[in-house]
């Protein structure tokens, strides 16, 4: 019986199929946080078909969930607009405000690939730490 419910649990925990959770750190307390999801042909440095706008919290974290994302490779990407432009803004070395990607960009801006993750049908938790 522990087995089962151990199980039971699990699967009451877990990703909801086709959902994508992306969770963010590195914030600061304020600033929206513009964070999208792309799909294969969008461009990560644009605008992609899902995005969101969220809020951080008091301890430098948010999260947002993208339901119906079908399996494949995606990208996720943002910044958070601390001087409340809606813009990323930049200095001479490169961005002033929080911003992070998914997979592993290189120095410089990313590309789809740089920052692609597979997504499986069953959804993803990806995570974000934003630096700046």
């Amino acid at each position: 019986m522990p087995l089962l419910l151990s199980a039971a649990l699990a699967a009451a925990l877990s990703t909801p199929p086709g959902e994508v959770e992306i969770r963010m750190s590195g914030l600061s307390p304020t600033g929206d946080v513009y964070i999208q999801l792309c799909g294969a042909g969008e461009n990560i440095m644009g605008r992609c078909a899902r995005g969101e706008i969220v809020k951080p919290g008091a301890d430098g974290t948010a999260s947002v969930r993208f339901s119906g994302v079908p399996a494949g490779r995606w990208a996720a990407g943002g910044f958070q607009d601390v001087d409340g432009d809606r813009r990323m803004s930049f200095g001479a070395m490169g961005p002033s405000e929080p911003w992070g990607f998914s997979g592993r960009p290189a120095m410089g801006p990313p590309s789809f690939d740089s920052a692609a993750v597979d997504v499986p049908a069953s959804g993803a938790v990806i995570t974000l730490a934003f630096r700046q």
